[in-house]
């Protein structure tokens, strides 16, 4: 009976023992499964904070390539109003873009996106920008050229115009009539010379009017002006007057009207009367045709 519940009693121990190691084990087992859980919560929290970090480097980087093509759109420069526009409605999308904040995969996959078709987009606007300027280049190399080749021309026509304005001034010189032989003298009432002032009852002025082949063939009028030792005119009419080349308005003492000239010498005389306007002195006689003083002549008389 003893021997019975010896037996039972080591039975029970050896059970009780048997439970313990079992429960040891467990507890061992789950101990190393929880400490592999903990080690890879930690290798995920670390990997995570690893991908955070990434993902916010990232994050910069992207925002600062697209602060810079920001700056670039804006570092256009053309005269083209709509090219300037379409640049500035990229610069307002950057910042649109700028504004979001991409702090998962997803977003910094679009900011990538969107980056890359801004700077196609900005490639696309340098081009035409380029062409813009060197089609610019090309006209204000054009005009340029214009401006030289229209100074050129207006050197060119101001010079023809001076050689021309010679040459019509050569042709009026040219065409001036000339007076020779010119000669002034007292006549009294038998038409005999004389220079006593007292005695002389008219004046003759006689000259050759010179031929000139150049000069414009028809009637001319003759003007001629006696001065006096007093440096006045002599004549006795009102109003006597005509103009000269340069618009000098002249008094004249007579006038020999419509002498038809023929490119040829003429003999022409004008006679003067006295009416007692003589005084004694010396007396100069100057004959105009065409507004010119185409010659002259002195005399005294005593």
């Amino acid at each position: 009976m003893e021997n019975n519940n010896s037996n039972a009693g080591q039975k029970s121990s050896k059970a009780n023992k048997g439970v313990v190691v079992l429960l040891v084990i467990i507890v061992m087992v789950l101990a190393a499964a929880v400490g592999i859980m903990l080690s890879k919560l930690s290798d995920q929290e670390k990997e995570a904070a690893e991908i955070q970090v990434f993902l916010e480097t990232q994050r910069r980087i992207l925002e600062n390539d697209l602060t810079d093509l920001q700056g670039e759109f804006g570092a256009l420069q053309t005269n083209n109003d709509s090219l300037m526009n379409l640049a500035s409605e990229q610069q307002e999308r950057i910042t649109r873009l700028l504004a979001i904040q991409a702090d998962n995969t997803y977003r910094i996959r679009m900011y990538q996106q969107e980056l890359e078709t801004l700077r196609g987009v900005l490639r696309s606007y340098i081009v035409q920008v380029d062409s813009l300027n060197q089609s610019n280049l090309a006209l204000r190399t054009e005009r340029a050229e214009l401006s030289r080749t229209l100074a050129a021309e207006r050197t060119t026509t101001a010079r023809l115009s001076e050689d021309r304005d010679r040459l019509t001034t050569s042709l009026q010189i040219a065409q001036i009539l000339a007076a020779s032989d010119v000669k002034t003298i007292g006549l009294n009432n038998r038409n005999n010379e004389t220079p006593r002032v007292r005695n002389i009852t008219k004046l003759q002025t006689c000259f050759t009017l010179r031929e000139n082949l150049v000069a414009v063939a028809g009637l001319r009028d003759i003007y001629i002006v006696i001065v006096k030792p007093d440096n006045s005119v002599l004549t006795n009419r009102t109003n006597a007057t005509f103009r000269t080349y340069n618009g000098a308005e002249i008094v004249y003492t007579e006038r020999r009207r419509d002498v038809d000239y023929a490119n040829k010498d003429i003999e022409i005389c004008i006679f003067t009367d006295n009416d007692n306007r003589l005084t004694e002195g010396n007396y100069e006689a100057r004959i105009y045709c065409d507004g010119y003083v185409i010659g002259s002549t002195t005399f005294s008389l005593r």
